[in-house]
């Protein structure tokens, strides 16, 4: 059944490419910051409740480049993108304990943690008016880290395409909680991204 339904995914995929016409293609370049939705393991065996306040787990920047395929159908406003990118992150954290003895102090930890990531992206979306156009989709990522993870965010994107390049704005949500830093634990990634399309080949 997985086979099959392999082959049907890539059956559709080449009917989709094929009924399509590649108005371009070209450089991606992404930078952003997420923010991470997370959850606070329990303390080891001995020591006191994590003062929640002063903990905290936070993406600095995200940085990434790919390549973008562009198709539309022909005397429409309906355009598809497919891309291959690769991004890294930045991310910063710190914990620390409640005291129950003000002549005692847990200090806790912090210190930066790097998250590189691999993803395809397939959108579809429309003109509104000239350049401006508006595009939902979805993209598998792979996160490389201690434990290496897979997650399947969405995304909408807003954009305006100048002609020699487009310049967009895009949201992105997480869909799985499979990032875990201890002691936090479930982390999701989600964020704000913008994005310079810059076409090298097939724009008209």
């Amino acid at each position: 059944m997985k086979r099959l339904s392999f082959f049907l995914f890539l059956f559709f995929l080449w009917m989709t490419v094929r009924a399509q016409m590649l108005r371009s293609s070209g450089l991606v370049l992404y930078g952003g910051k997420n923010t991470v939705n997370y959850q606070m393991a329990s303390p080891g065996k001995g020591l006191p409740p994590f003062d929640l306040a002063n903990s905290r787990l936070r993406a600095d920047f995200t940085l990434g480049a790919g390549y973008r395929w562009r198709l539309n159908r022909p005397d429409t406003g309906w355009l598809f993108d497919l891309s291959l990118s690769a991004r890294y992150g930045r991310y910063s954290y710190g914990f620390r304990y409640l005291s129950s003895d003000v002549h005692t102090t847990y200090v806790g930890g912090e210190g930066i943690r790097n998250l590189w990531s691999a993803s395809f992206a397939g959108s579809v979306g429309r003109y509104l008016f000239r350049g401006l156009n508006l595009s939902v989709g979805v993209e598998p990522t792979f996160y490389f880290y201690d434990k290496s993870f897979f997650d399947l965010p969405v995304f909408a994107r807003l954009a305006y395409d100048f002609g020699f390049m487009e310049v967009a704005v895009q949201y992105k949500w997480g869909m799985t909680r499979k990032f875990n830093m201890p002691p936090f634990l479930r982390n999701r990634l989600s964020g704000w991204e913008c994005s310079v399309y810059i076409p090298l080949s097939g724009r008209k």
